[in-house]
């Protein structure tokens, strides 16, 4: 399933923050981090999983994975080559090997043109195909989809949220590339169109290899295609590790603390003792310690000063985590 040797993907510290009003001073401005220190790496035919509350940072992620925005520090590399510090102009040839399908599929698609014509156009552009075979192309991608080929001819509010979400996963692929980063890509779905949408990029990536990151706070999703997961805290990865491992046996108490709040089929556990969160992620930067402490039942005074380095849960282990009071 994954090659460790060449990683499609890796990010190495990444760092973001945004600039914005200060509500303690009339004119003043702060820094709120959105991202701090974080790494990771994504392999052929491997789906990496990112999951946390809003506001957690993972969208920003995606995109300072996509070139979306720039890192204030870290970097990013494709295939082994850095990719961070590459120009519009320069970037624009690997452009069709990363893709991105966003949560909202009525404005991810342009809501004036046929879908024929929605799926042409990046690869006229990028020169994927030649004119002449343009349309077998459209209509090889509308049947990997699971859309019949006369979809072609109609426009996107014609369709459901799950077709139009087909359509943008269409498009993504259009382009041949390597790695797909699904931002919440079904969490505007019905739960039953949510398993069908999860199902299609599956056989998807069992089909065409294509490695996924995909980002979620539905953990019922995010467990179900991801073969690693990260759980993000304020900017910063909290835990990660096999799906499995994880969800079985979760170290971090702010990943408990989210599979507690999950609804669960089995009558048994619902009675079982519970982590649950109070309150809300507080605004300020913490310059030290657990960010996490604020709101952490396991939480003491030497949180006050731990810096909540990730690290192996035990020597030689690939799950990792960023506390020690578990």
């Amino acid at each position: 399933m994954q090659n460790r040797i060449a990683p499609v993907l890796e990010a190495r510290g990444l760092c973001k923050s945004y600039v914005e009003p200060n509500g303690a001073h009339l004119f003043g401005h702060r820094r709120n981090p959105a991202v701090q220190g974080v790494s990771f790496a994504i392999h052929s035919g491997e789906t990496f999983g990112i999951v946390g509350e809003s506001g957690c940072g993972k969208s920003t992620v995606a995109k300072l994975l996509m070139g979306l925005e720039r890192p204030d520090a870290g970097e990013v590399y494709f295939r082994g080559a850095r990719i961070d510090k590459l120009s519009p102009a320069k970037l624009r040839p690997l452009r069709p090997r990363f893709q991105m399908v966003f949560q909202d599929s009525s404005s991810s698609l342009n809501g004036r043109k046929r879908v024929q014509d929605i799926l042409a156009e990046p690869m006229l552009y990028h020169r994927i195909v030649d004119r002449d075979r343009v349309r077998a192309r459209v209509e090889e991608l509308l049947t990997m989809v699971g859309l019949p080929v006369n979809a072609m001819q109609r426009y996107p509010h014609e369709f459901s949220g799950g077709q139009r979400q087909r359509i943008c996963i269409a498009k993504a692929l259009s382009l041949n590339p390597e790695l797909v980063v699904l931002d919440e890509p079904v969490s505007a779905l019905d739960v039953s169109v949510q398993a069908q949408i999860l199902n299609l990029l599956r056989d998807l990536q069992e089909q065409l290899g294509l490695a996924y990151l995909f980002i979620g706070h539905g953990l019922g999703a995010v467990h179900y295609i991801s073969h690693r997961i990260a759980v993000m805290y304020r900017g910063r990865i909290v835990e990660q590790g096999d799906s499995e491992e994880l969800f079985l046996h979760p170290v971090h108490p702010y990943t408990r603390a989210l599979l507690d709040a999950a609804p669960s089929a089995d009558y048994e556990l619902r009675n079982r003792r519970r982590i649950v969160l109070r309150g809300e992620a507080p605004d300020a930067d913490w310059s030290g310690g657990c960010a996490f402490r604020g709101r952490c039942p396991c939480a003491d005074a030497g949180c006050t000063h731990a810096c909540g380095e990730i690290r192996p849960v035990a020597p030689g282990s690939d799950h990792l985590c960023a506390c020690d009071r578990r």
